[in-house]
């Protein structure tokens, strides 16, 4: 087990973000790169035979290749950027044990994989996937302020300034839950700029291997991918599995536990069963009564 230091756990504690740097290796990350070119191949097949686009752009590289396929049609980037993968090589990284052996410094033993993971593929120029500044407690139910949802941060190639690497607000999670609005042009919510008083941002650039967390209440956004390449990276989020998700819309799964080992989720299928018959109850709407109010 290789837990965090007294050092990294007060580090995360008092500026509301951490980069550990070579938390994972090529072994933890590469059956997932491979599982999401597989997606990206068959998808960029099916398209090509239904004559949508003009090549199948197998030349280009996991960092380019959805890319291309985008710029013709936004159908493979839309079946990855869902939310909807249930993969086992994605299974296997959200439970690697590295990746709770930093969650469990920090939120305990009794793991729970929180059900807002997600898989973004950002890609260059693109307005869905430019994502505003925010907290994640902002999308979660307001019971939920007080439980520390840990973010790991994990990028499959490596995140630069260029290709649009995520940028934090240092000690503001310790004023508790901004006000959010619903940008109106895309599905995000959104911190006012005003609501920041004196903080200056700070831009993290994470290596391939390298992890950044952030507790849900770190104001973050990403900055524009100006670059030729799709920072792919995935979102895995955990917390004391005693404590509400505060998230209805999807299922998380029982990581890792000493209290009911039985209940542990140990297998690619029954990750994909629990999401998939999961009863989607209502999202949180915390906000909606400052969507007309300016």
């Amino acid at each position: 087990m290789k837990t965090l230091s007294n050092s990294q756990i007060h580090d995360f504690n008092e500026n509301g973000y951490l980069l550990v740097e070579d938390a994972l290796s090529s072994d933890d990350l590469n059956p997932l790169i491979q599982e999401f070119e597989e997606i990206v191949d068959k998808g960029a097949k099916q398209l090509y035979g239904d004559g949508e686009i003009d090549s199948e752009f197998k030349e280009e590289g996991f960092d380019t290749r959805l890319a291309k396929i985008t710029e013709q049609s936004p159908t493979v980037f839309q079946k990855v950027f869902s939310g909807a993968h249930t993969g086992p090589a994605l299974f296997d990284l959200l439970i690697n044990p590295k990746l709770l052996d930093i969650a469990e410094s920090l939120v305990g033993a009794e793991i729970m994989c929180h059900p807002a993971y997600r898989v973004r593929p950002k890609l260059p120029e693109h307005a869905r996937t430019l994502v505003p500044w925010h907290q994640d407690a902002g999308y979660m139910e307001p019971r939920c302020d007080s439980v520390l949802q840990l973010t790991i941060w994990i990028p499959l190639i490596d995140a630069t300034v260029e290709n649009g690497c995520l940028e934090v607000m240092p000690h503001a999670h310790r004023d508790g839950v901004f006000l959010h609005r619903q940008n109106p042009e895309n599905f995000y919510l959104e911190i006012p700029d005003e609501e920041f008083q004196d903080v200056e941002p700070v831009v993290i650039p994470v290596n391939f291997g390298s992890v950044l967390l952030l507790t849900n209440l770190t104001p973050h956004r990403s900055i524009p991918n100006v670059s030729h390449q799709v920072r792919w990276s995935v979102d895995s989020r955990y917390q004391d599995a005693a404590k509400p998700t505060g998230y209805q819309p999807e299922a998380g799964f029982l990581a890792r536990s000493i209290l009911e080992p039985n209940n542990v989720v140990t297998t690619p299928d029954e990750f994909k069963r629990i999401r998939e018959e999961h009863k989607p109850g209502p999202g949180p709407n915390r906000w909606a009564k400052n969507e007309n109010n300016d």
